[in-house]
């Protein structure tokens, strides 16, 4: 485009010297190269309507559990207008935002079937899936938020997780989110013995419900649809979470208290369905990866600021934010950590050796951690 502007410019140029030479002829001369350059751009865009109108229209669905006004949900309707206005409507993706295409668990099951096209997904339940990933999500493996985004931009830890993603249908674009979930709760929770009988609600992951058990709770997997009548009824107590979820659905309502136990990641990851993804013609391709990269950039640019002003909101809320003892959590689920790491293969429990993360010889996975679900 720069040289095709510079080539009309030294037409210009050329014409135009050309008039004060020689006055009237040097205007019809000028008039027949604009007129000549008029037919080229009209050639050009019947050319690039011509291939528009040959791609089929496809539809794509890609669903998350955030509510509408929710930072995620914002960022993947972006993208899905970005999509549609760069493949003239020819190429569209439909955002299904509180889950209502279904639990997490249901949707990655869609996307190895080719069924449903992508999900914004925790890493807790994409381990279901990709039973690698649980080497960052296991309880009290980071002892800081820089330590998670050193782990998460690390290619050494990341590639092999990813490799096996494909093999299992999933296409893991990229995550975001560098930050530990809280625990929020009726009652004041501040030591081990505090968790005693308490119904926390974790998501649906063996390694969130042993370790939260390890601790005493009653553990619970309380469909998140409800989750808020949950904590209204008392079926519930508490849960283990971000604070976006927790003001954007209203469950300061019922929760007072909120601390940090440092337990669990809370990285999330835009992940599409392979089967479908391939059958994407090539300028399709090309469009949603741009876009793609457009979203996590600016899912990653608000994520962590978005988090430490939903925490101030929920103390205008009456959220008390209360010490706890982390040292004390942390090596009571200690077994439950080497329990996990002794299940993974061999060559995700190198990763784990080889950054930092201690890991006793182990054994081969049970069938809950075998790849595919």
């Amino acid at each position: 485009m720069k040289r095709m502007k510079k080539a009309v410019g030294i037409i210009m140029s050329v014409a135009l010297g050309s008039s004060l030479l020689t006055g009237c002829g040097g205007s019809s001369n000028s008039a027949s190269a604009a007129k000549e350059q008029s037919t080229n751009q009209e050639q050009q865009t019947a050319t690039g309507n011509q291939a528009s109108e040959d791609l089929p229209e496809i539809t794509w669905k890609i669903s998350h559990t955030q509510s509408p006004d929710n930072f995620m949900n914002i960022a993947a309707e972006n993208m899905a207008k970005a999509v549609a206005e760069k493949t003239d409507g020819k190429f569209k993706i439909e955002i299904y935002h509180s889950g209502t295409l279904g639990s997490e668990q249901e949707v990655i099951e869609g996307m190895q079937m080719g069924t449903i096209a992508g999900n914004l997904a925790s890493v807790t339940l994409l381990a279901n899936f990709v039973p690698s990933f649980d080497v960052i999500n296991l309880p009290g493996v980071f002892s800081s938020e820089s330590a998670l985004k050193e782990a998460m931009n690390s290619d050494e830890i990341m590639e092999p997780l990813k490799k096996q993603a494909l093999d299992n249908n999933i296409i893991a674009v990229g995550y975001y989110q560098d930050y530990f979930r809280m625990l929020f709760t009726k009652e004041p929770i501040r030591t081990v013995s505090d968790f005693q009988g308490q119904k926390i609600r974790v998501m649906g992951s063996p390694v969130l419900v042993d370790t939260f058990q390890a601790l005493g709770c009653n553990s619970t997997t309380t469909a998140w649809s409800e989750l808020y009548s949950g904590l209204q009824l008392g079926v519930v107590d508490g849960l283990d979470h971000v604070p976006t979820s927790v003001r954007t659905m209203n469950f300061y309502d019922h929760v007072k208290y909120m601390a940090e136990p440092k337990i669990f990641a809370s990285p999330m990851y835009l992940v599409i369905s392979k089967p479908l993804y391939e059958k994407l013609p090539d300028a399709y391709k090309s469009v949603l990866d741009e876009c793609m990269a457009d979203c996590l950039t600016e899912l990653n640019t608000v994520a962590n600021q978005i988090n430490e002003d939903d925490i101030k909101y929920l103390k205008t809320q009456g959220v008390e934010m209360i010490d706890i003892d982390v040292d004390a959590i942390h090596e009571t689920i200690a077994p439950v950590r080497e329990k996990y790491l002794k299940q993974m293969e061999p060559w995700v429990q190198d990763i784990a050796k080889n950054n930092g993360i201690k890991v006793t010889p182990g054994q081969k996975p049970d069938a809950l951690h075998q790849a595919g679900g």
